[in-house]
Formats: C-alpha cells, structure tokens, sequence
C-alpha cells in the first residue's frame, strides 16, 4: 500500500501491565489483544511529557513540550504539523478530541479537515454550586432524596464516554474520502474512572462524589490511601478500561465489515501511563518521570502479512508521525525531531539505533528532564539541579536505587543531552503570537475534577 488509510487511537492514562498482550492475566482487553496478535507490539515506547499537555505536542507534532513557547497554552502554529502536511497530501484529516487541553481553542484542530470537539451536555447538580453543597453530594441522604424528587444528582461527566466516541468514528468511516487520517482519543481511563450510567444508587453517588475530592485535594497533600481506597480505584480503572477496550473493538468490527480493513493501518497508544501509588500518588502526578508513567503500550497492526512481532527495542512517541508520514510516502514538514521507525520491521531491529528518549515535566517555574536509553534513566530537575539521578533499568526496573555515584562518566554524558536539549528550545524560542486563551467556567470545572488544576 503506498498510501495507506491511518486510524490512531489515543488512550488517556493507560498503563502497557494492564493490557493482556503486555501480560496482565485479569482479561480486561480482548479486543486490543487479538488485534495485538497479528500486530507490532512495542515493549518499550516512551512518551515525551508526564501529562497531557506535555504529552501530546510530542506526539502529534513530533516537537518537544518545552520548545515554541511551551505548552501551558494553544500549540504554537510555529509547531512543525505532520497533519497539515498530510492533508496537502491528499488525505482527509478528522479528527475527535474528548479533552478539553487537546480542543480546537488550544490549537489541536491545525490540519484536520473536519475537527469534533466532542463535549459531554450535562451540567453538575445546582446543588454544587451552593454553600455547603458539595459537602451535601457526599452524603447518600441527599441523592436518596433526588431520587424521590425525580432529580439527578450524580456528577456531570467530565468527558464523552468511549461508546459515544465511537459512534462518531465508525459515521466517520461510513463517509470518509481515502485515503483517509482519523485521529480518535479516549478519556474513559482518565481519573477519576466513573462509568456514570452505573452510578444509580445512592450509595455510589456519594462515593462519587467523595473520589472528586480525592483527586484535587487529597492527591495534591500526599495523603495516603487506605486499603479499600486502592482497591475501589484499582477496580474502578480495569472497569473503565474493559469498557473502552469494547467500544475500541466496535471500530475494528466497523473496519472489518465495512471492508476498509485491508486497506487501514491501526496504531494504538497512551499519551502516558498513570501511577498506581507506586511513589505515593494516584494518577499521574506532574513530577513523576519514572516508568509507570513514561512506559506506554503501542501497538501497530498492518492489513498484510507483517505482524504479530514483539519489538524490545526503545521507540519514541516522538518518532510517531514521522512514521505515519513514512507510511504514508509523505514528505516531512520542516521542524519534525522524530524519526520514522520503519527500519525496525523492514530490516531489523539490529539495522535500527534507538536514540535516547527525552521526556518533560515543564512548568515556568520548574523543568524536569528525563533521558532514557533501553539501559539507564537520568533524570535531571531544575529545582535541585545538583542532584544527579540515575538507574539501571535492568537490574532495577523499579527506579528504587539512584547509582549516579557509581557511573560519573554516564552522568556526564546524558547531563550533557539534558544541556543540548535546553540549548535548542532556546534556540525554538517563544511565539510572539501566543496567546492566552480564556476557559469558560464549565471547561474550568472539568479541569478542576479532572485533576489538572488546584
């Protein structure tokens, strides 16, 4: 296929050990398993940023987080955009966005055809909005009460569920020109998890409630989880994640019935993964560079033969869309820091050299850098620029023992990276025409409860 349909799926938050083709043996994804059978599985692909603003500016744009003015705000349109250059290369482009850092207002809309901002149509109880009512929605009394009056009581969502995701795909599908790019994101396995349409007793109602206040008050205090509240988040994340793994298998079923499948290459990947308390957070907590969140599955299945390789080598979600646009026989736009990783199934993983990974936590006030190669994490922060961190990730995949002491020469050499890299954002510089865009009330609730903001 020279010019092959693209469908990229983006999955919020989701860890590679909670998929049964990366080993989990809880049965959670069969669909994303079978199509991981026959495709490229990734063991070690490593996201560029520890959240989603700093993730996806790597992902879609192949551009470092901290470069072009940073990515608190819009995308800078000085970004390279592997999109826009795939439409002027005769695909059309859709798009479906259910997180509101990644919407048309914040630049994610560049070089769509036809760009969704899908946004959930509910509104929270007016009872949130009044002195003591949030205090109120905790208690099971008051929904017992809403549902005598007839009221619903639970919290709005604060994304679009997965099954209304793929219903705009799989219309998407039916109408779409070829070739065709569809780029579609999930947010089901985002905190804090719920399923609201099983949110019917007042019991859960409340609880639901009370796991909004974990999130951004809690979480942000370092405060401990009980026993019971690791299991309840724990389940409340493989459920959200059977239910996405079901609606991502209506699309391939669309593909398949629809015959667009022979003709389609599917990529499945997280923008990062989350922490399950293994540093004393749930989520994914900015400051952590650590594996499990950098560590994300990727997945890459072919209409022909080729598939059903597990690849060891480290790969980037930097080097996505140049290999998107390498598929596509698409020239890359100027700016573009991946590379294409054809190589790796076209001649070997011996004939590829892995580049060392580069992730950001970037704030104005704060920058963290990791750089990782497939045998030592560095990880260099702003705030305490005399502490040098460094593991190996083979003896200790955990991240546990910092052994910069016993290798200065490696030290030196992955420090002197982290200057490179700060060097040539400079160099990006800022954007003159950046500007801040204002966030409505209801979009700033949903951040809020979502974690991002205080």
């Amino acid at each position: 296929m020279s010019r092959p349909n693209i469908l990229l799926l983006t999955i919020d938050s989701l860890r590679p050990d909670m998929l049964g083709c990366y080993g989990s043996p809880a049965g959670l994804t069969p669909n994303l398993d079978r199509l991981a059978a026959s495709a490229l599985l990734f063991r070690q692909a490593i996201t560029g940023g520890s959240w989603t603003q700093a993730a996806f500016p790597v992902l879609l744009t192949s551009s470092y987080a901290s470069w072009y003015g940073g990515c608190l705000g819009p995308l800078s349109p000085r970004r390279p955009s592997p999109i826009a250059a795939l439409s002027a290369h005769g695909y059309h482009t859709l798009g479906f966005s259910t997180n509101p850092l990644l919407s048309r207002e914040q630049g994610y809309a560049r070089g769509f055809d036809s760009f969704s901002d899908l946004i959930p149509e509910e509104r929270d109880p007016r009872l949130r909005r009044l002195k003591r009512g949030e205090w109120m929605l905790r208690l099971p009394t008051t929904h017992r009460l809403a549902r005598a009056l007839g009221a619903r009581s639970r919290p709005a969502r604060l994304y679009v569920s997965a099954e209304k995701v793929v219903d705009e795909v799989c219309r998407a599908l039916g109408r779409a020109e070829a070739p065709f790019f569809i780029w579609a994101h999930f947010m089901d396995t985002h905190w804090p998890y719920h399923i609201e349409e099983t949110l019917k007793e007042p019991g859960e109602i409340a609880q639901a409630w009370r796991d909004l206040v974990y999130m951004h008050r809690a979480n942000r205090k370092g405060r401990a989880l009980t026993a019971a509240e690791r299991s309840r988040f724990r389940q409340l994340y493989q459920e959200a994640l059977r239910f996405t793994d079901a609606q991502v298998g209506r699309v391939l079923s669309q593909l398949r019935e629809s015959g667009l499948a022979e003709d389609t290459v599917i990529l499945i990947v997280s923008d990062h993964g989350e922490e399950l308390m293994e540093r004393s957070h749930w989520g994914h907590f900015e400051i952590n560079l650590y594996d499990e969140i950098l560590r994300v599955p990727l997945l890459i299945y072919f209409p022909d033969s080729r598939g059903g390789e597990r690849i060891e080598r480290q790969v980037r979600t930097l080097d996505l869309m140049p290999t998107i646009l390498d598929l596509c026989q698409c020239p890359l736009p100027p700016g573009i820091e991946g590379i294409s990783l054809a190589p790796l199934w076209k001649s070997g993983a011996e004939a590829y050299s892995a580049p060392e990974s580069i992730s950001e936590m970037w704030r104005t006030h704060r920058h963290i850098i990791a750089v990782r190669t497939e045998s030592r994490k560095y990880i260099w922060d702003s705030s305490q620029p005399e502490l040098r961190q460094l593991f190996d990730l083979k003896r200790d995949p955990s991240e546990r023992s910092n052994i910069a002491g016993d290798e200065p020469a490696e030290v030196a050499r992955l420090q002197s990276i982290v200057d490179s890299h700060i060097r040539l954002g400079g160099r990006a510089g800022g954007d003159a025409e950046f500007v801040q865009v204002e966030t409505d009330r209801e979009v700033l609730r949903r951040l809020k409860d979502l974690g991002y903001l205080d």
